[in-house]
């Protein structure tokens, strides 16, 4: 770890906790990575991911002087608190008081966004979306969101957010999603939203189903969204059914969203959006004709280049810009 460590960042998703630190510049020198309980509550995980920034702190003695702390946060963000809102994968947040606890531990100014509008950020300055004025990130993962940056700044048009792709609804028959919606993007786009399509078209389209690998005498309860991704890739036709309705309920989302904000570069990220280059191209091409005809050439969809560190560094990034 070299001397120049003036930024710490943080990021609580689905499936992960992560605390990293940046050098003056914004960029991530080195980062810890901790494994999310499913079962975790808010207040477990805050504490797991402060005691992975002091072991870090430790081994870099030479890091001292922090400037500003930067937490991304997996779920909507009360801007004009600076705290945590709500979380639709690990409840108890709102009593955890984040901005408060991280500066009087780390004795430095402590910004909260949402982990999406960070990835959107982190791709803009770093990743994909460099050289672009406006970058729109989405993140297909345990859930799906959106993050949109003009100009190399997160674009904040509302108190609790802005850029939830993920809770368009594209099917009003579709799906619930747990939001309280019904067919929205993350009920048939993310992980177990992919999962959950892919038990539902078993049970409409039966005989495909049963020509499928993926056929089991027991129902298709307890299919992954990896199975479902494996089979596609193999060539089975159910599973590329599930793949093209999942990128069609997506694509309606983004063809609105590039109709509405025009963004010169799209990004695709999350564990499941980065799973195969495949589904970029499905996505694509299943895009094209939603986006109006005279924007058709205006935009580019991408993969993440910054992939699994993108939220952290983009909680550093925001941090720099805090104090700049």
């Amino acid at each position: 770890m070299s001397g120049d460590a003036a930024f710490l960042a943080f990021e609580t998703g689905g499936t992960k906790l992560v605390a990293g630190l940046a050098g003056s510049d914004g960029n991530l020198r080195t980062t810890t990575s901790i494994r999310r309980d499913p079962s975790d509550r808010a207040a477990h995980s805050f504490a797991r991911i402060l005691a992975a920034a002091d072991q870090m702190l430790s081994e870099s003695p030479q890091a001292t002087g922090l400037r500003a702390i930067g937490f991304g946060f997996g779920g909507t963000v009360r801007r004009s608190a600076n705290s945590p809102h709500v979380c639709l994968h690990e409840d108890g947040w709102e009593e955890v008081n984040v901005a408060a606890e991280l500066e009087g531990r780390f004795q430095a100014p402590a910004v909260v966004e949402n982990d999406c509008k960070l990835a959107a950020l982190a791709e803009a300055h770093l990743g994909a979306g460099v050289g672009a004025r406006s970058v729109f990130y989405v993140t297909l993962g345990t859930g799906v969101g959106g993050g949109y940056v003009l100009e190399g700044r997160i674009q904040p048009f509302g108190d609790l957010g802005e850029a939830e792709i993920g809770h368009i609804v594209v099917d009003e028959h579709g799906p619930e999603c747990c939001c309280g919606n019904k067919g929205c993007v993350e009920a048939h786009c993310s992980g177990p939203g992919l999962a959950k399509l892919a038990a539902a078209l078993a049970r409409s389209s039966y005989r495909s189903w049963k020509s499928s690998a993926l056929f089991s005498d027991t129902g298709p309860t307890g299919l992954s969204s990896v199975q479902v991704i494996e089979a596609w890739e193999c060539g089975d036709d159910f599973a590329a059914e599930v793949m093209r309705v999942s990128a069609n309920r997506l694509a309606r989302a983004l063809g609105a969203t590039i109709n509405l904000l025009v963004p010169e570069k799209v990004v695709i990220g999350g564990g499941l959006g980065t799973a195969t280059p495949r589904l970029l191209e499905l996505i694509r091409d299943q895009t094209h004709g939603y986006v109006v005809p005279y924007f058709r050439d205006s935009y580019e969809i991408l993969p993440s280049r910054l992939r699994e560190s993108v939220v952290t560094q983009g909680a550093a990034i925001l941090a720099r810009q805090t104090v700049e």
